[in-house]
């Protein structure tokens, strides 16, 4: 791990959902949790963006996937509902958004369900200068007015 001279806030976070791409029945599972994670942010309920699904391994992630945004004025909520409605077929892998690229996928991230190794080779490990905000029209996260 490189040395971190100052912790900073972190106010984003992505939730990887993992499915096994020959599994049909995970394949339906994941979709449904990301209809109800869609049916819920229209409500109002949360806000949880989820990004584009990924049948096939892609960047660090082993398996089929789908990054949901998450940020932090959610993130509490979100968990508590996801953590009780993810299928058995669903791993999610939960990191925050930093300027540590590399870190955040491997000493920061957290897994529900069972873990899959990612190949880090891909991730970017210098720091970048600024947090990585997401969705700015949001208002949130990193965006948010302080």
């Amino acid at each position: 791990m490189g040395t971190i001279t100052e912790v900073e806030e972190i106010k984003e976070f992505h939730v990887h959902l993992y499915w096994l791409s020959t599994s049909r029945r995970a394949l339906t599972d994941a979709e449904t949790l990301l209809d109800l994670i869609e049916k819920k942010n229209a409500e109002g309920y949360f806000v949880a963006k989820p990004l584009r699904v990924n049948p096939t391994p892609v960047g660090p992630h082993p398996m089929s996937s789908c990054e949901v945004w998450v940020p932090i004025e959610y993130f509490g909520k979100f968990y508590g509902w996801v953590a009780q409605m993810r299928p058995s077929t669903v791993s999610l892998m939960i990191h925050p958004l930093s300027r540590h690229q590399l870190l955040d996928h491997t000493d920061r991230v957290a897994f529900m369900g069972p873990s899959a190794p990612l190949n880090v080779e891909t991730l970017q490990p210098p720091v970048t200068e600024h947090s990585p905000a997401q969705y700015p029209e949001l208002g949130l996260g990193y965006s948010a007015k302080s």
